[in-house]
C-alpha cells in the first residue's frame, strides 16, 4: 500500500512527546511493508539533516523548514480570518506545493496526517481516505491556557480554543478516521451525533519503549552522578561520587508552557516543603531548551537546570522519586510512561496521570495540593520498600497497557481497511471499462 504521511514536525528523532508518537506510528507501518512517503516540517535547521535517517523506513522525505519567527506572525495575521491560529502557524506555500506534487505523481491509497494543523493540505475529496491522529483535543489546552494566563495571551488563547474545536470537530465529521489518545479526549467531542463518534472516533493510547527505557540493571552503579557547573545549567561529567542526597528528577520540553508552569509552581509551593524536613534533596529538570524563568529556578538551593541532554535515562535511573506535577494535561504523558517502565517511584498530579488507568498507592502516588504533593514525595523518599514496590507495579503496568506493538496493530489495520476500499473501487471500475 502506498502512503502519504503529513506531520507537523519531524518525526526524528524520537525523544519528545509529538515526535515519539509519529516515529512509532511511521515505523510500524514502513516494517509493515506499506511505502511511505513523508513530508514535514522541521523548526530548528539542526533537524533537517535527520532526513537521511528517516530514509529507512520511507521512500522518500520532504522536510520544509519553518522559521518561528514568520510562522508567528502568519498566526497573528490569521486573527483576521476565522481559521485557527495554528494553521497560520503551519501555513506554507512550499508544504502545499509538496503535497499537491506529491499526490499528482503518486496514486495513493490512503493519507495519514498526523496533528489538524496538517489536516489542511488534503484536498476536501481525500477526506474519504484519509486518517488524522488528532492525539489530543487541543482546543482543550487552549481553553486551559486561557484560563491561566492574563491578558492579552489569555484571549488570543481563547479565540484559538473556540476556532480550533470548531476545526476539529468539522475533521471527525469529513475524514474517515480520527485517533486520540483517550476515551477522556473523546469525550470533549461531545457536539458530535452519536452516528460520528462509533463510525469516526477511534482511541489508541500512547506506547513506550520498554526495550529502551528499563529500570537500572545495577541500581548501585547508578545511583552515582557529579555535575559541574556551566553557566545557569548542569551537565554531567564522567567521575561520579557516590549519591547520599534523594533526588527528584521531573524530565520534559523546558519550552513548552505546561512543563514550566508545573515546574516553577513546584519549585515555589513544593519543594520548599520538602527542603524543611529533607534539606539535603535535590530537584533536577531535565530537558531541553529551557525557558528563561525555568533557568532563573536554577538560583534556588537544591535545584539544578540541566538543558538538553543526549540521554534522560541515566537522570530517571538516578532518581529516588520522579515528579510530574503538572496542572495542564492533556492525552497521555510519555514522561510518565517512561519513568514507569525505568520501574521508579512517581508523584503526579491528577492531571498528569488522568489518561493512563492508574490507581493511587498501586502503580504510583497522586497528589494535587502542595501539601499532599509534598507529604508524598518524603514519604517516598523514606520509604525504600514503597519505592521498590511502586517501581515494580509500575513496571508491570506498562509492559501490560503501553506495549507499542499491539496499539499500533490498531493503526495498521485502520490505514489497510481504508486502502483497502481504494483497491476495491479502482477494481470495480476496471471491470465495468472492460465490459463496455
Amino acid at each position: 500500500m502506498k502512503l502519504l504521511f503529513l506531520a507537523h514536525r519531524i518525526p526524528y528523532p524520537p525523544n519528545k512527546g509529538d515526535k515519539i508518537r509519529a516515529f512509532h506510528e511511521l515505523r510500524a507501518l514502513a516494517e509493515r511493508g506499506h511505502e511511505i512517503h513523508l513530508l514535514a516540517f522541521a523548526d530548528d535547521v539542526r533537524d533537517l539533516h535527520y532526513q537521511v535517517d528517516l530514509a529507512r523506513w520511507c521512500a522518500s522525505v520532504q522536510i520544509v523548514r519553518l522559521r518561528k519567527f514568520w510562522a508567528k506572525l502568519r498566526a497573528l495575521l490569521t486573527l483576521l480570518t476565522s481559521r485557527p491560529l495554528s494553521l497560520g502557524y503551519f501555513d506554507s506555500r512550499k508544504m502545499r506545493r509538496l503535497v499537491n506534487r506529491a499526490m499528482e505523481r503518486n496514486r495513493f491509497d490512503a493519507v495519514f496526517v498526523y496533528s489538524s494543523a496538517m489536516a489542511q493540505y488534503v484536498p476536501a475529496d481525500w477526506h474519504s481516505r484519509t486518517v488524522i491522529d488528532l492525539v489530543d483535543v487541543d482546543s482543550e489546552k487552549w481553553r486551559e491556557y486561557a484560563a491561566r494566563t492574563s491578558p492579552p495571551h489569555s484571549r488570543l488563547y481563547a479565540i484559538e480554543a473556540e476556532r480550533l474545536k470548531q476545526y476539529e470537530l468539522e475533521l471527525v465529521a469529513s475524514c474517515v478516521h480520527s485517533i486520540l489518545t483517550t476515551r477522556r479526549e473523546a469525550d470533549l467531542l461531545s457536539e458530535l451525533d452519536e452516528f460520528t463518534r462509533r463510525a469516526r472516533l477511534r482511541i489508541i493510547t500512547n506506547g513506550v519503549d520498554a526495550e529502551y527505557f528499563q529500570p537500572a540493571k545495577n541500581p548501585a552503579a547508578n545511583s552515582t552522578i557529579a555535575f559541574r557547573k556551566k553557566t545557569s545549567l548542569f551537565t554531567p561529567t564522567e567521575s561520579s561520587v557516590k549519591q547520599i542526597k534523594p533526588r527528584l528528577v521531573f524530565v520534559g520540553a523546558m519550552d513548552y508552557f505546561a512543563n514550566v508552569e508545573a515546574v516553577r509552581w513546584f519549585v515555589a509551593e513544593v519543594f520548599p516543603l520538602i527542603r524543611q524536613q529533607e534539606p539535603q534533596t535535590e530537584f533536577f529538570i531535565v530537558g531541553s531548551n529551557p525557558a528563561a524563568e525555568v533557568r532563573k529556578l536554577a538560583e534556588q538551593p537544591g535545584v539544578i537546570v540541566t538543558g538538553t541532554v543526549e540521554d534522560v535515562r541515566p537522570y530517571l535511573h538516578n532518581a529516588t522519586v520522579c515528579v510530574v506535577p503538572l496542572k495542564i494535561a492533556r492525552g497521555v504523558q510519555n514522561k510518565l510512561l517512561e519513568a514507569m517502565a525505568c520501574g521508579k517511584a512517581i508523584v503526579a498530579s491528577p492531571e498528569a496521570a488522568a489518561g493512563l488507568r492508574v490507581v493511587h498507592e498501586e502503580q504510583l502516588l497522586l497528589a494535587e495540593s502542595a501539601t499532599e504533593f509534598a507529604t508524598a514525595v518524603i514519604e517516598a523518599i523514606r520509604n525504600e520498600n514503597l519505592r521498590e514496590q511502586l517501581g515494580e507495579q509500575a513496571r508491570r503496568f506498562v509492559e501490560q497497557e503501553h506495549d507499542w506493538q499491539p496499539l499500533l496493530q490498531k493503526l495498521i489495520d485502520l490505514l489497510e481497511s481504508v486502502g483497502q476500499r481504494r483497491i476495491t473501487s479502482d477494481t470495480q471500475n476496471i471491470r465495468l471499462i472492460a465490459r463496455h
